[in-house]
């Protein structure tokens, strides 16, 4: 009886300390986007040689297009985001913006360079909750 008194009462002594671990969450694949419009968005494939004995020919993916934000302290870059495992498969580009300020709005190139999957049908370039591009067209070597 005594024992199984101790058993029960076992988790419930430990429960607390797991509270106090300290658990890491990763940041948010999207975040708050201050990009006021977008234009001229490419993709292409992009090859080049590894400096192996044996030379293995590795793909890039580049994507390029021009972000307005609302003033000139802002900055603008690209992330890889998840892959759209539909049919066909959707890579996705995030746009990230910091900063602040405000004043008249600036347009800036972003460019960004990412190893190539085998087989991506489009690129969605994305923003916060929204799409800014759909590129269906990714030219290059295959």
């Amino acid at each position: 009886m005594r024992r199984t008194a101790t058993l029960l009462i076992l988790p419930l002594l430990l429960a607390p300390s797991a509270c106090l671990t300290k658990i890491e969450v990763p940041d948010g694949i999207y975040s708050a986007c201050h990009a006021l419009g977008s234009t001229g968005w490419s993709a292409h494939i992009e090859t080049y040689q590894t400096a192996h004995n044996r030379p293995l020919t590795k793909r890039n993916l580049v994507v390029e297009g021009k972000v307005t934000l609302p003033g000139p302290g802002y900055a603008v870059s690209l992330d890889l985001g998840p892959l759209e495992r539909l049919q066909p498969r959707v890579q996705q580009v995030i746009v990230r913006t910091t900063g602040e300020g405000v004043g008249a709005p600036t347009t800036q190139s972003v460019r960004g360079v990412f190893p190539a999957r085998k087989h991506q049908a489009a690129i969605r370039v994305r923003c916060g909750d929204g799409t800014l591009a759909v590129i269906h067209q990714v030219t290059g070597p295959t």
